[in-house]
């Protein structure tokens, strides 16, 4: 349930942010350009909607955390590297759309609808990277950088797949294309949001629960080497509201398919797995049940979930 919640808050989250994009890009945007301005047009047009798909998608987990300090770190490398990343998949998408397919003219067949949405797709598919790496690298993070890349670009590949059909139907009723360009990047960023999440759902290595206290039932996967617990901004796995958790209470530390969790010079009282006080470190098995002062996290590892299965 936990994965899908992920998915759900981020596909909401992109898609409010293709939203907003449609909506400045609507403002700021020069809709009487001349040809020779369709570039600096599209620079512009596809940083707006990167950035903002970014800012929201990848500042999402700081948002349910509510974690100011860590929503302004995230939203940043969100909106930087989402705009980028933007403005260089729209530039792509739309010239080698403007250049091989509006070469065809008016001629809709099914051709023609094929190629304009496989080129958008593959244009957008540079935001869908963009965003989706932008959580790994403010995370530091090889595992979120990895798999929310691949995430991003098939989000990305899809959802701007799908823009360009809504960019069709725009070009058949001029009258509603508004409509249907908001709808394009209301799916484009939806896609991004939820298929990056899913797969790094699906490969994360193993992960733990919030059983009781902040967050109750929140998932937090564990996909860096050292993963850091506490009541920290920066922490990794944010537990806030306990002041019997530490700052920087305990660590998670991966070391191939072993977990340990690590006593960070907390009180051994207030640091127990399975009901045991962990002065110093102890190995972590799939079901244990970690206390951090009042708090109850259970370790879910992935091997152990695929084997049930």
């Amino acid at each position: 349930m936990s994965l899908l919640v992920r998915i759900y808050f981020n596909a909401v989250f992109g898609a409010l942010g293709g939203l907003l994009g449609w909506l400045l890009f609507s403002v700021f945007g020069d809709k009487n350009y001349a040809l020779d301005q369709l570039l600096p047009q599209m620079l512009q047009g596809g940083a707006l909607i990167g950035g903002v798909i970014g800012y929201f998608v990848v500042s999402v987990e700081a948002i349910r955390d509510r974690s100011l300090v860590r929503f302004c770190r995230l939203a940043a490398y969100g909106v930087i590297l989402g705009a980028l990343g933007g403005a260089v998949g729209m530039c792509l998408g739309e010239w080698v759309n403007f250049k091989l397919v509006g070469q065809l003219g008016a001629v809709r067949d099914v051709k023609t609808l094929i190629l304009s949405t496989l080129v958008r797709g593959l244009g957008w598919m540079f935001l869908g990277i963009a965003v989706g790496a932008s959580e790994g690298v403010a995370a530091r993070s090889l595992g979120k950088l990895s798999y929310g890349t691949i995430g991003g670009a098939l989000g990305g590949f899809v959802g701007g797949a799908l823009y360009g059909l809504a960019y069709l139907k725009t070009a058949e009723q001029s009258s509603n294309s508004g409509v249907w360009s908001a709808t394009g990047l209301v799916i484009l960023g939806a896609c991004i949001g939820a298929l990056s999440a899913l797969v790094r759902g699906v490969f994360q290595p193993a992960s733990v629960k919030v059983l009781r206290g902040w967050q109750e039932g929140r998932e937090y996967p564990l996909d860096k080497s050292d993963n850091l617990l506490g009541r920290d901004e920066h922490a990794d796995i944010a537990l806030f509201r306990d002041m019997k958790v530490e700052k920087q209470h305990a660590i998670i530390q991966r070391e191939g398919n072993r977990f340990l969790l690590l006593n960070n010079d907390a009180p051994p009282e207030t640091t127990r797995v399975n009901g045991e006080p962990i002065r110093h470190s102890c190995d972590l098995h799939d079901g244990d049940r970690i206390e951090l002062g009042a708090i109850i996290l259970r370790f879910q590892a992935r091997a152990a979930q695929l084997r049930k299965k």
